[in-house]
């Protein structure tokens, strides 16, 4: 079980941040934004009030994950809306429901927008889409504050290393079918 080890109203170096985050997520460098997420989502799956864990260690759980995305973002170059081979964009959108009926949500827009290839309810999703660019998307659903925080990776769904996308298009698409789903 997590434990409440972080005290907000102390000021601290990032640098403290970062190994205290490292720490709670159980993760050591090199790591990468997936792996990250990967950790937020095992631990969340315990720490969670409804899972048995706590308000506090969910809270925890959550701030860790923020603290290593937002380092991450620190030393990359801020990017470009069009890209080549993949891309994430984290956070991408929010949903004002929790991950559960958010994933419903999301799912029923996947089959939508393109074929579900893979699927880990609540948390994440695969999809080939086809429209408006032939792309792999994983969709990751995190909870954050009553809501959910949606962000999108892109790839390439072919051989070609040369084939471009634009990820705001792609996230557009995303929210407006999400908008127009009605669940039943």
């Amino acid at each position: 079980m997590l434990q409440r080890s972080w005290k907000r109203e102390t000021h601290i170096s990032l640098d403290d941040e970062v190994t205290w985050a490292e720490k709670l997520l159980e993760i050591r460098q090199p790591y990468s934004r997936t792996d990250i997420e990967a950790r937020q989502r095992v631990l969340i799956k315990t720490s969670h009030p409804d899972a048995g864990g706590s308000h506090s260690a969910f809270i925890d759980v959550t701030r860790a994950a923020e603290i290593l995305l937002s380092k991450e973002q620190i030393h990359k170059p801020t990017p470009d809306v069009s890209y080549v081979g993949s891309t994430t964009d984290h956070p991408s959108f929010t949903i004002d429901v929790l991950p559960a009926e958010a994933y419903e949500y999301i799912f029923v827009a996947a089959n939508v927008l393109g074929q579900v290839a893979d699927e880990d309810p609540p948390y994440s999703l695969q999809v080939l889409l086809n429209e408006p660019q032939h792309c792999w998307c994983l969709i990751s659903v995190v909870p954050e504050a009553g809501g959910s925080i949606v962000s999108i990776t892109v790839h390439n769904a072919d051989d070609s290393r040369n084939r471009t996308f634009n990820l705001e298009e792609i996230r557009d698409m995303w929210v407006s079918t999400i908008n127009e789903v009605q669940l039943p």
